[in-house]
């Protein structure tokens, strides 16, 4: 059996269809930290079905399900199959491949299914049990693991021994017949008490079907006699039945006749009422008629108004645009002037921007031609004097320099001044905006607040609503306890008033007597109704007392007597009666002083209780009885009491000199029954109370509910309303940063330009310094040389003036072009506002002139219908007056014909009343035929009702011929008063008491079925606690065995040990480790350091797996602490073993990688999405070990190539360094050629 390939599709980190197949030998699984390796391992755990969220490292089970990358959308389902091939029959199936597949859907949802069927998941546990595979089982192994195996936790190690052993499905199967047997002491338990309660209504319904066959017998002899005497009377009266129908028929033929004059008239004022019907149903029309004509003519005049006010507004309302269409109007005259004045304003600006641009070119050329002139007279000067030529240069160019120079300072300085406004305006922007940003980002962070408070509040409010619904949950289960105490309670109550009024437990004498009490004076009640003793002594009364307990207590011993020969002469039973005046019985002498011994309670007349004229009779009873506790030695009380006392334990057992009497029945006790039904009367409604408090609770929980989650919604959606507010609260703050950062921009531009034009300035003002330094100089040289010079010095300075002022005039040319062209562009802004605004007056008075249309159309429209209307009100009010007309006629005929009916009515009157008489006759004849029709029926009902029969068709015999018909009236009288004198009587128990003993016969087969099942299940377990417990102790001795050898060969030497704490009782005994490395003494295991923890477990695990192996094993990082030494040895074993099982190791080691048969690299090469790459490492012919690389493991692609391969010759673990024959992808390149490093290390490296 091995692992074939692993199926996994959007569970955890692996969004994609990741299929990994699995090889004999060793399976490394490499990758840097966070990459998702151990997700592999979670897959196969979850799988193997693995409830416990916290083992998959997760908080709730649909977060194995793959959530999503900023890129990638979170998956609905997650999906891992696990295939199995089953070669050597460890599964307990008929396959030779099982796949196991298991899916979670983000609803909740889950499904199991085995080699494709849905299945359960028990299913799944079942079919791994005691193979080492499983998802507790030590076939997958983790680093916590490692602490759990030698931790103080011993039920986790407990796990491992029982799995190797192979008693898990033992234990279960223990668990279950547990179960079992539990469910059947409940089941005998309550079968026990049903029975019971069926034997108390067996004895009860056998003593009511004895009284009900004497009440049956008696009845037959009354129902013989009521068929006879009713069968002679219904024949009586049948005979008076045909004398009076023949006079009723002499009365129906005089009532015929008159009858017929009557139809006559009858028929006349018929057909006057329904002329007379006809002309109100005529008369009905026409008032309908004259309504329905009034309400038209009222709506139409209701029409008219409401159209007359309609055409009112329509006119208001033309007359309103119209005076907007002529303001209107005059706007756009208005703005059509401006818009003229505009276009000719801006015309004339561009004909005066188009001349100045003329004069700066001829500025420009004009400056640039005396500039030409000025040059041509220096040139002359020097062909005269260079020196002085050169002089006069220097100085003209000097002053033209420093008047160019000073303008320019004039310029820049109004530029700075220009560029201060505007930063410091764009400065006040900013702070308005900064100020703007503090505001919104505080009101940023109060709705965070308050959203987070609101959060709060609603964790807070759903954790209330959870506790409430868990109190609701807890009320209702309350609920239902009390009712099912209170139902039981009531059933207790009800049993013991059945067996009250039954006379439960009393002689049948006894019995027959309470029940015709009435009959017998003098009869106080019974011994254990009257002596009443304390709560808890019951059994210890009726114990002494005995049969006594049932005996009657009679004041009268002739009437005792009577009652006596009663009982003998009707064969009714035995009876004992107790009667007060006889005398004092078994008087009492001095009774000993027994206080002195703990055992002894009181003598029992003390704790009883009864009426004063009693109290003597009980006293001479119970005074010569002792009681003592129950379980006590009565032997020290018996030596005290003299001859005639006796001694009861308080759990009813006598003693006397030479009897011992004891034992139980299942008779309820006789006393203290009315007690104990008002006691239960009490518990009842003390259940009912906490009953009616636990349903006022539940529903002020129920309301609490509804409020908390009203509160839940309200505050829902305040947090919506909140996230909407930090929304809009983020987009303001957005904007005012981006306002920021465009004012921050402007301000930096301002300040490079400001900056620049400083310099620029600065150094202006210091070339005019050097130029007056110059001017200095050259002015000295200048004064000598003027004298000389006057002419050319003129002439240089006209040349030299005038280049100035063509200069001057291009500055002013210039900022005029400038000044004009911004004076277009203004005007231009201008016309087009004025332009956009005829736009909006044209639109307007269009939909004004529009609407006027339709309110004129809508005037049209009103007059012509109101026209129609007073046209149609005209007609309306003719047709009104024409129908009145028509009313008028209709109603005098009605009166003439209610004359014609008052005379016809009168006639008929009287021929009613002649026939009222011959009806009263015919009534009274009637009433005596319907008397003994009712007489005869009732006879006839009450037989039918009473015996099933029909009297009129059945021919009774008389039951005693020698009897008077007028005496046999007499005697059933008599046999009804005797009936009567029965009382109650039950006739339903003929039958009931046949089904009750069916019922006691089945339950008594039942109550012996579930003791033997109960006994069946006892063995059952005995059974498998001697086979486990075997198994445990024959694994555990081997595993033993095995630990003591690998610890040895693990740690070079040292010593180590496992033993059960109670040797006694293996299944449940703690385990115990004890091991010391070589050179070591130490206290406990958890002295050791990491690595030496991690070997020692090591040794434990592979004991196991030595005792009974795994078909394979899954290790996550557990050569993290060893060091490459303790590595290699630990590779040794693994080597040893993986001839037999798979070994499938995550691991970061460099070492545990050389000796793997194939490599997976788990990869991100998308963030958050797992990717394999998988190596496999060969030997050729010549021996020497390649690295196949296989490409990234796509959606739905294979992992490996093919089914894996069969086991195969192995090179040794110091032969095994891979040589690549080609680059390796770079995760594993980089896993491959790591340094050794402690574990930190390598994990950064990764």
């Amino acid at each position: 059996m091995y692992l074939k390939k692993l199926d996994i599709l959007g569970f955890k980190s692996f969004a994609n269809k990741t299929t990994v197949h699995f090889s004999h030998g060793i399976t490394a699984v490499v990758g840097p930290n966070g990459c998702g390796k151990t997700n592999i391992l979670d897959s196969l755990r979850w799988v193997l079905g693995e409830q416990k969220t916290s083992l998959l490292r997760g908080a709730k089970m649909e977060e194995v399900i793959f959530n999503g990358t900023a890129e990638v959308k979170p998956m609905g389902m997650a999906e891992v199959s696990l295939t199995v091939v089953n070669d050597r029959g460890i599964l307990p199936t008929e396959y030779s491949e099982v796949q196991i597949t298991r899916r979670l859907f983000r609803s909740g949802e889950s499904e199991y299914l085995l080699n494709r069927v849905p299945c359960r998941l028990r299913d799944i546990q079942e079919l791994f049990y005691d193979t080492g595979v499983g998802a507790h089982s030590y076939s997958v192994i983790q680093q916590d693991m490692i602490d759990a195996v030698i931790s103080d936790k011993a039920e986790e190690r407990r796990f491992l021994f029982e799995e190797a052993a192979g008693i898990t499905k033992y234990k279960q199967r223990k668990r279950i017949a547990l179960r079992k047997l539990e469910a059947t002491e409940n089941d005998l338990l309550r079968l026990k008490d049903i029975y019971a309660e069926v034997q108390t209504q067996v004895r009860s319904l056998k003593r009511q079907y004895r009284k009900a066959e004497r009440y049956q017998q008696e009845l037959d002899q009354v129902k013989a006699w009521e068929l006879y005497l009713g069968a002679r009377r219904v024949r009586a009266i049948e005979a008076e039945k045909r004398e009076l129908r023949a006079v009723l028929d002499e009365l129906a033929d005089g009532m015929t006749r008159g009858q017929t004059t009557v139809d006559r008239l009858s028929a006349d004022i018929e057909s006057e009422r329904r002329r007379q019907t006809e002309l109100e149903h005529h008369l009905v029309e026409i008032g309908a008629a004259v309504y329905e004509v009034t309400e038209r003519a009222h709506a139409l005049e209701k029409e008219i108004s409401v159209l007359t006010e309609k055409r009112h507004s329509a006119r208001a309302l033309v007359e309103r645009n119209e005076r907007e269409l002529a303001a209107m109007r005059e706007r756009a005259a208005v703005l059509d002037r401006q818009q003229s004045e505009a276009t000719a304003l801006g015309e004339r600006q561009r004909a005066e921007f188009e001349d100045t641009a003329r004069q700066v070119a001829d500025a420009e050329n004009a400056q640039a031609e005396a500039d030409r002139n000025l040059l041509a007279a220096r040139a002359s000067r020097e062909t005269e004097n260079r020196s002085l030529l050169e002089l006069e240069g220097k100085l003209s160019s000097g002053k033209a320099e420093e008047d160019t120079l000073r303008e320019q300072e004039q310029e820049l300085a109004a530029l700075l001044e220009d560029f201060r406004g505007q930063m410091e305006s764009h400065r006040g922007e900013a702070q308005t905006a900064a100020d703007q940003l503090a505001a919104a980002r505080q009101k940023l962070a109060d709705v965070t607040a308050r959203k987070a408070s609101a959060e709060q509040a609603l964790a807070d409010l759903t954790v209330r609503l959870e506790s409430l619904l868990d109190l609701s949950g807890e009320l209702a289960e309350e609920l239902s306890s009390l009712a099912a105490s209170l139902e039981a309670g009531q059933a207790r109550k009800h049993l013991l008033e059945d067996m009250i009024l039954q006379f439960d437990g009393y002689k049948s004498g006894v019995v027959a007597v309470l029940e015709e009490a009435d009959r017998w004076e003098g009869v106080l009640g019974t011994v254990a109704d009257r002596f009443v003793p304390q709560d808890g002594l019951e059994i210890a009364a009726e114990a002494a007392l005995g049969d006594m307990a049932g005996y009657l207590i009679c004041d009268r011993r002739e009437t005792a007597e009577r009652i006596i020969d009663h009982l003998r002469a009707e064969s009714r039973g035995r009876i004992g009666i107790l009667v007060p005046d006889t005398g004092m019985l078994n008087p009492v002498t001095r009774r000993p002083d027994l206080s002195a011994y703990p055992q002894f309670i009181g003598w029992l007349d003390q704790f009883i209780s009864t009426a004063d004229n009693l109290r003597p009779l009980m006293e001479a009873v119970l005074a010569r009885t002792a009681v003592f506790a129950a379980g006590q030695d009565p032997a020290p009380i018996l030596e005290r009491l003299p001859f005639g006392f006796q001694a009861v334990s308080t759990d009813g057992r006598v003693y006397a000199k030479n009897i011992i009497a004891g034992g139980s029945d299942d008779a309820f006790p006789l006393f203290r029954r009315k007690e104990k039904v008002a006691e239960q009367q009490r518990e009842i409604d003390e259940l009912q109370a906490r009953q009616a408090d636990t349903h006022r609770r539940k529903n002020e929980v129920t309301a609490q509910i509804a409020a908390a989650r009203a509160e839940s919604g309200s505050l829902a959606r305040g947090i919506e309303d909140i996230a909407e507010e930090m929304e809009a609260a983020r987009a303001a703050i957005a904007e005012i940063e981006f306002r920021q950062r465009t004012l921050q921009a402007d301000l930096e531009r301002m300040d490079r330009e400001r900056r620049q034009a400083g310099d620029k300035l600065e150094r202006i003002r210091h070339r005019q310094y050097s130029l007056g330094l110059d001017h200095s100089r050259l002015a000295g040289q200048k004064d000598s040389l003027v004298s000389t010079m006057t002419a050319t010095d003129e002439r240089l300075a006209d040349l030299e003036r005038a280049a100035v002022l063509a200069a001057d005039r291009v500055s002013r040319l210039q900022v005029a072009a400038v000044e004009a062209r911004s004076r277009i562009e203004q005007t231009e802004s201008r016309r087009t506002h004025v332009a956009e605004l005829l736009d909006e007056i044209a639109r307007a008075t269009a939909e004004k002139t529009e609407e006027i249309g339709r309110a004129e159309q809508e005037i049209s429209d009103s007059a012509r219908r109101i026209n129609e209307l007073e046209a149609a009100l005209r007609e309306t009010f003719a047709e009104r007056t024409r129908v009145t007309d028509q009313q008028a006629a209709l109603r005098a005929e009605q009166a003439e014909i209610m004359d014609r009916l008052t005379g016809c009515e009168k006639q008929l009157k009287e021929l009613r009343a002649e026939r009222e008489s011959l009806s009263d006759r015919r009534h009274e004849k009637e009433m005596r035929l319907n008397t003994l029709e009712s007489e005869a029926r009732a006879i006839g009902d009450r037989v039918r009702e009473d015996y099933g029969v029909d009297v009129a068709a059945i021919e009774a015999p008389k039951p005693d011929p020698a009897v008077d018909d007028q005496d046999a009236v007499h005697i059933l009288a008599e046999q009804k008063e005797r009936l009567k004198e029965f009382g109650a009587v039950n006739l339903l128990a003929l039958e009931e008491y046949k089904t009750a003993a069916e019922r006691e016969k089945f339950l008594g087969e039942q109550l012996t079925d579930l003791t033997t099942a109960r006994n069946d299940l006892q063995t059952t377990i005995n059974k498998i606690n001697q086979t486990a417990r075997k198994l445990f102790h024959d694994t555990f001795e081997q595993v033993r065995g095995n630990f003591r050898k690998l610890f040895v060969e693990l740690f070079s030497g040292g010593e180590a040990d496992i033993r059960m704490i109670d040797p006694d009782d293996p299944l449940e005994s703690d385990i115990d480790i004890t091991a010391r490395p070589r050179g070591k003494k130490l206290l406990s295991i958890t002295m050791m350091s990491g690595g030496e923890r991690a070997l020692t477990a090591i040794s434990l695990l592979f004991s196991l797996y030595m005792v009974k192996p795994s078909p394979f094993c899954i290790l996550d990082e557990i050569d993290a602490p060893l060091d490459d030494a303790n590595c290699r040895r630990f590779l040794r074993i693994i080597d040893t073993f993986s001839a037999q099982t798979q070994f499938i190791i995550i691991t970061h080691n460099k070492i545990t990688m050389a000796a793997a048969d194939n490599l997976y690299g788990v990869t991100m090469g998308q963030p958050g999405i797992s990717q394999l790459v998988a190596v496999r490492f060969s030997s050729d012919d010549a021996g020497t070990t390649t690295v196949d690389t296989e490409r990234p493991i796509e959606i739905g692609a294979r992992a490996g190539a093919g089914e894996p391969e069969p086991p195969r010759p192995r090179p040794s673990t110091k032969d095994r360094e891979p040589e690549p024959e080609f680059e390796l992808p770079q995760v594993i390149r980089d896993r491959l050629q790591q340094p050794a490093a402690p574990d930190a290390e390598s994990d950064n490296a990764s």
